[in-house]
């Protein structure tokens, strides 16, 4: 067949590409760190202060953070070498890290941790977007499709490792799952050595000096933004709420770890039977798969509102997992077809922005929900969010002007 498109034989060639292996030995570790900062954050907060609450507060500032300066840090990447632009992010978040580390030890005030927490997600915004960018440079064309999908599996995969690692951390200091996360960023400072490097465009095709996200809010990359914010919700929801849902329900907030790593495997395993299927033959068949992937996502998350059990909350987490890789592997691949060549790592770098709103705003829906309510409410952003996004991103395509016939 001329192009690999997805199964088991393109697999087989991804892997053995020697670039495909180090891009993702050098992406695991930011990767890692970011499957650990909301939960090390929110039981940061919880330590310091006393309240879940003020965490969720935190997490929300740091995906915020994320959220503003992603696309100014992407169009930065997009305009310099890689992965060499890398090395002050990695470095400044290594230092930020033992900064929040130390002023929660001391019980800083709220105003502190919420200004580190903000930097936190400031400094390393884009790195994320910059690694994807890597990736067409690294492979050919038919690898592309396989890739992503294998992607968002590997994404997976940090996140099996990151919030179990976090709560067994949390049993010995609340903090030291930060020193970790440094550590991890200088990790990765050397293995990026590693890498071949990425020339930025020449000048004539570079984008102009003003950052305009116009040419990228519409069409495809709409619709995929619009997806992953929702999606993005639907974690900050359940990442911030379910620690202090298990507590209310008289349980541990660290066991959020272990039903973290569960919905995180069910999405690996997911995301690898996806893998191995044939990719839609369409962007149009791939988006509307990915809708109805959103949609099992937001619909089976919606019941854990009522469980009241641990067992309950496994079960539906890990039912939802299922969807999640796969869905992310989808809205990249769509991504990567609709973007400019010469805009590439900003609009992953705005993808990761819209990730970390979606996120943002559900931690600060959990914050809200919590002071004024519970944290069983505090769960239905999870399922409702996703839910609708599906319903308004399908009202949007239709809306869209059919191409006129041609006689």
């Amino acid at each position: 067949m001329g192009q690999e498109d997805g199964g088991l034989r393109a697999q087989r060639a991804l892997w053995a590409d020697p670039g495909w292996r180090r891009w993702v030995l050098a992406s695991l570790f930011p990767r890692l760190g970011g499957a650990m900062m909301p939960f090390a954050l929110l039981l940061v907060g919880e330590a310091a202060l006393g309240s879940f609450a003020s965490g969720a507060w935190m997490t929300s500032a740091y995906a915020v953070g994320a959220a503003v300066a992603s696309p100014f840090r992407g169009r930065q990447m997009d305009r310099r070498s890689l992965p060499g632009a890398l090395r002050t992010p990695l470095l400044l978040q290594a230092l930020l890290c033992g900064a929040m580390a130390l002023a929660g030890t001391v019980r800083a005030p709220l105003p502190v941790l919420l200004g580190l927490s903000l930097l936190l997600g400031v400094i390393p915004a884009g790195v994320a977007g910059a690694y994807r960018a890597l990736l067409p440079s690294l492979l050919p064309p038919a690898r592309l499709a396989p890739a992503f999908a294998i992607d968002a599996v590997l994404i997976e995969v940090a996140w099996i490792g990151g919030p179990p690692l976090v709560g067994a951390l949390a049993l010995v200091h609340p903090a030291l799952s930060l020193g970790v996360i440094g550590a991890g960023a200088l990790v990765a400072l050397g293995i990026n050595r590693w890498l071949p490097p990425r020339a930025p465009p020449p000048p004539s095709t570079l984008p102009g000096d003003r950052v305009s996200l116009r040419p990228l809010l519409r069409g495809m990359p709409l619709r995929v933004y619009v997806s992953v914010v929702a999606c993005g919700v639907g974690w900050g929801s359940v990442d911030t709420a379910l620690p202090a849902r298990l507590v209310e329900l008289g349980s541990r907030a660290e066991l959020w770890g272990g039903l973290s790593a569960l919905l995180s495997v069910t999405s690996a395993v997911g995301g690898l039977v996806h893998a191995g299927l044939l990719r839609p033959s369409s962007p149009q068949r791939a988006l509307g798969r990915a809708l109805v992937f959103l949609s099992l996502w937001g619909g089976l998350l919606l019941p854990t509102v009522w469980m009241d059990s641990v067992l309950g909350l496994g079960v539906w987490l890990a039912a939802a997992g299922l969807f999640l890789a796969p869905l992310v592997g989808l809205l990249t691949y769509l991504l990567q077809q609709a973007l400019p060549s010469d805009r590439q790592a900003e609009g992953f770098a705005l993808y990761g922005a819209c990730w970390a709103l979606g996120i943002g705003v559900g931690s600060a829906l959990t914050a809200l929900l919590l002071r004024h309510a519970s944290a069983q409410l505090a769960l239905v952003p999870t399922g409702a969010v996703p839910l609708l996004a599906a319903g308004a991103v399908v009202l949007l395509t239709r809306a869209q002007p059919r191409p006129p016939p041609v006689p």
